[in-house]
């Protein structure tokens, strides 16, 4: 099925919902306040179908007091059926209207002058005068047909449909990342939980599992509607209606974007372009963004004509996108509007983050990759690159590839200025000159250096490799020359003292690996060894004793039971000054031995 989705604007009482009606049979106004009132409260969907063809309509309030409400509905037009009254011409909120459609960039725009049977041709035109007018000062707009139309002129309504069934919907890909924004929530009897919102990006199947970010649960899609028709799968651009499962109706609201988990993650800030005439340093708006909105508080960084970039600083998690396209909203009017460019926190200095948000706008990826390269020394992540640029973890490396003396890890998605490895290889050397004898690997050099992928460590190995200074010795690596099998009984004498110096309060083996400068396997191997021999004791994960000092704490508890009747954890704390981890585990091992009783918490002698 090819749909279109077409919403509607213009000021209160121009005739849009009327308009709808005539065109699809649809009455939009099916709340009681709205029939009350005679006005569109919240967002109408009604549709029309030819053959194949699909038209979607969003019917959204003209009234000033709703204009979140109609931002929410036309965040998803393919293309705008902008109304104006033939007796009133262009009035405030259809002049607010044509400001949110700009600054969304909804481009195309069929002009309906509406209650033509009112006015004679003269004033048609002059209508039409002033739209043409209005419409060329705003850049994004562009006005594809005019319509002259009457509820009770048939014809003229059949001229419309007609010209509707041409138009093609925006083109769109079947390739992204579902993205949707909830804008409806309401449960079915018989059926639970319903949302409906339109696909902004990507698609969504019956049976698959979506995340909830507002929530932070996942649910499980029980059925895709567009319209009357249940479909496998919906893509980008269609209006649909999902029913979820899984989640529950109190955990659903207006506003909340469903997507795949882990692709968003969710922040207070927001670096951003601004087109607004009167937004000042530090003023409090509201930031719309498809069906949600936001307090936030702009900070402007830097300011031309009306054009700015600004960071939001918002009172709750927010989970933007690159070039997402947002409102401003202060005292219930349009203030201006633009597009996101930096959704996660990047600490930058201010003249930095105004370059790096410039070559955002121009989406020069090129350079902003390289500045980050440049200011982060200590490489910085491309994972969460669909949410900060738009690109594919494949795009975003072919993109850092051509930036000059850098390394991309394409395995971590990590991104390093050159100098990174001679770093690293600076730490090794250090390493070896203060420990002879150490032992390492790309892991363990990794597991010290939080900041280096294994990767960029095993390359830094791999150089000092062919300059002889370091060697490879059965799977880790030494200082050249020095015997493995040596090192290996040294190594194991080197643990064994540790543990006996630190008697019944050993280290854990990872603090003892980084104190000898050794990887994880290597020690790892020389404490099985030594337990293999009963040298030391494994009382509880990463705790080991030497054997001498068990003993020693086995008979010390055992004498607070001759003296007190029992032990515990209370009275053994008291006695051997110990913490509670360790008196637990030597509690646990007097419980293996034949003379001794476990009495609730106190262990006694048997007998």
């Amino acid at each position: 099925m090819n749909s279109l989705i077409i919403g509607t604007a213009g000021h209160i009482d121009h005739g849009k919902t009327a308009l709808i009606r005539e065109l699809n049979g649809f009455e939009g106004d099916v709340l009681e306040e709205e029939k009350k009132r005679g006005i569109t409260i919240d967002l109408s969907f009604s549709n029309l179908r030819r053959g194949e063809d699909n038209i979607a309509f969003i019917d959204v309030p003209g009234h000033e007091s709703l204009v979140k409400t109609m931002i929410s509905g036309a965040y998803g037009f393919d293309a705008c059926l902008f109304v104006v009254a033939a007796n009133d011409g262009l009035m405030p909120q259809s002049l607010e209207h044509l400001q949110i459609l700009n600054l969304l960039q909804i481009k195309s725009l069929i002009i309906a002058v509406t209650k033509c049977d009112l006015v004679d041709e003269s004033r048609i035109e002059q209508v039409k005068f002033e739209v043409t007018e209005a419409i060329s000062r705003l850049k994004n707009l562009e006005i594809l047909e005019f319509f002259a139309v009457s509820i009770k002129d048939a014809q003229s309504i059949a001229e419309l449909r007609d010209y509707l069934f041409t138009l093609k919907p925006k083109n769109k890909s079947e390739h992204g990342v579902f993205r949707y924004y909830i804008d409806r929530v309401f449960s079915l009897k018989g059926i639970g939980s319903v949302v409906t919102g339109t696909i902004i990006e990507g698609s969504v199947k019956k049976g698959e599992k979506v995340y909830n970010y507002g929530s932070g649960k996942e649910a499980i899609v029980r059925s895709v509607q567009i319209h009357d028709s249940f479909v496998d799968v919906a893509y980008e651009g269609s209006r649909v209606a999902l029913n979820l499962t899984g989640i529950e109706l109190n955990e659903l609201k207006k506003g909340q974007l469903l997507s795949k988990k882990s692709f968003f993650r969710g922040f207070r800030e927001a670096d951003c372009f601004v087109n607004a005439k009167n937004l000042t340093h530090n003023e409090s708006v509201t930031f719309c963004v498809g069906a949600q909105t936001a307090s936030a508080k702009a900070i402007i960084l830097s300011q031309k004509d009306d054009s700015c970039f600004v960071t939001f600083k918002f009172e709750k998690d927010m989970f933007l996108k690159f070039d997402e396209p947002f409102v401003l909203v202060a005292n219930s009017r349009v203030i201006g509007g633009g597009r996101v460019l930096n959704s996660v926190n990047e600490p930058l200095k201010k003249a930095q983050k105004i370059l790096f948000l410039n070559h955002l706008f121009k989406k020069d990826f090129t350079n902003a990759f390289t500045l980050l390269k440049d200011t982060h020394k200590n490489g910085f992540g491309i994972i969460s690159s669909y949410q900060r640029f738009g690109l594919t973890h494949e795009e975003a490396v072919n993109i850092a590839k051509q930036i000059p003396s850098v390394y991309v890890d394409e395995k971590a998605l990590n991104i390093y200025d050159i100098s990174a490895i001679s770093r690293i290889k600076e730490i090794i050397k250090f390493m070896i000159e203060k420990n002879p004898y150490a032992i390492f690997s790309a892991s363990s050099i990794s597991l010290k250096l939080t900041w280096a992928s294994e990767e960029l460590c095993q390359k830094a190995i791999d150089e000092l490799c062919k300059s002889s200074l370091i060697a490879q010795n059965e799977g880790v690596y030494t200082k050249t020359g020095v015997d493995v099998k040596e090192l290996k009984v040294r190594l194991e004498e080197r643990i064994y003292q540790i543990l006996e110096s630190s008697n019944l309060a050993p280290a854990a083996p990872y603090n003892i690996y980084d104190e000898l400068e050794i990887d994880r396997l290597s020690g790892d191997n020389a404490l099985k060894k030594l337990t293999g021999i009963k040298r030391v004791v494994r009382l509880a994960h990463n705790l080991f004793v030497t054997s001498k000092a068990l003993n020693e704490a086995t008979s010390k508890l055992k004498e607070i039971i001759k003296t007190e009747g029992f032990v515990n954890v209370t009275n053994a704390k008291d006695h051997l000054n110990l913490s509670r981890k360790y008196i637990i585990a030597y509690l646990e091992y007097l419980d293996t031995m034949p003379d001794i009783v476990k009495n609730g918490n106190d262990r006694v002698m048997k007998g």
